[in-house]
């Protein structure tokens, strides 16, 4: 007994798979990104910019040096 297409001009074919390695990557950087914006809305790392590590004293607003 053969098997048989359920189409018998054998257009049957569905699109490739998507390999395992992409779908664990989408895994990674979607739980990556998860976790980036849970910490964000914790507020877990304080203020970031080129301007935290200078001295209160030191940063300029709006002026010019």
């Amino acid at each position: 007994m053969t098997s048989q297409s359920p189409d018998p001009a054998g257009g049957d074919e569905s699109p490739p798979r998507m390999p395992r390695w992409v779908k664990v990557s989408l895994i990674v950087v979607g739980a990556l990104v998860l976790l980036f914006l849970v910490l964000q809305l914790a507020g877990v790392g304080g203020q970031h910019g080129p301007a935290r590590h200078l001295s209160s004293a030191g940063v300029i607003v709006g002026g010019h040096a």
